[in-house]
């Protein structure tokens, strides 16, 4: 088994490197936003706030996490980066609610996404009767999902493998059936039983990448299965 440790850290410590000053502590911060934006946005439009008002959420956060330091005494011994995320993006909506401020930040958003794919994608995902913590719980454990096999994706490619990792992924996801293993084998070249050894390794490789991806969220000796099983249970309550 091939490990996962080559894979560079982020999340807790994307977060640890933007409390400093200068570049490096900006390109952290963008890293983070841009792999956690929708689990906010998500929960800002759960919570009731129009289109509009969820986008200038989520960008006046990030605003202030750079300009105000609001990660400054974030401490990744103390507690999930998934509650830090939400706790100080909950209380930034109340405070833009008191103040009735939901003034445009213009060229001082740090996050790039089109607003009406990210309300498509939020009618897409939303599940009705769903609550705002819910979803994002619900939005972060499919982003980390989504950030492990990203990582899956980048060896392999690394590897000159892509083209059978498109082919291979579709069985990690639960998207192809076991019945669909010979068609996808004969697509590479391969045996059944070659190939059903493929998926085999690639899906202890997915358990660790995402492994790590938890593990960087979690404070210091924490359990990563109990995070693990809490995420897992949280998408099979959407289903």
């Amino acid at each position: 088994m091939e490990s996962t440790a080559r894979f560079k850290p982020t999340r807790w410590s994307l977060v640890l490197q933007s409390q400093g000053q200068g570049e490096p502590a900006r390109r952290a911060l963008e890293e983070l936003c841009a792999q956690y934006w929708f689990p906010l946005y998500a929960w800002s439009r759960r919570y009731g706030a129009p289109p509009e008002d969820a986008e200038d959420y989520v960008q006046g956060f990030f605003v202030q996490v750079l300009s105000k330091q609001l990660f400054a005494a974030a401490d990744p011994n103390l507690g999930r980066l998934r509650s830090l995320m939400l706790t100080a993006f909950r209380r930034h909506v109340h405070d833009e609610q008191r103040r009735l401020s939901r003034q445009k930040r213009g060229g001082g958003n740090l996050i790039s996404f089109d607003a009406a794919e990210a309300e498509a994608w939020y009618e897409v995902e939303q599940i009705e009767g769903e609550s705002a913590d819910h979803m994002f719980d619900r939005q972060w454990a499919l982003t980390v999902l989504d950030n492990a096999l990203g990582k899956l994706e980048q060896h392999a490619a690394s590897r000159g493998k892509a083209a059978e990792f498109v082919i291979l992924r579709p069985f990690l996801t639960g998207e192809a059936r076991v019945e669909n293993y010979e068609a996808a084998a004969q697509k590479l070249g391969m045996s059944g039983n070659t190939f059903k050894v493929a998926v085999h390794r690639l899906r202890s490789r997915f358990r660790d990448a995402l492994r790590t991806e938890v593990a960087e969220t979690q404070p210091e000796g924490a359990s990563v299965d109990e995070e693990m099983s809490y995420l897992m249970q949280v998408l099979r309550h959407a289903d």
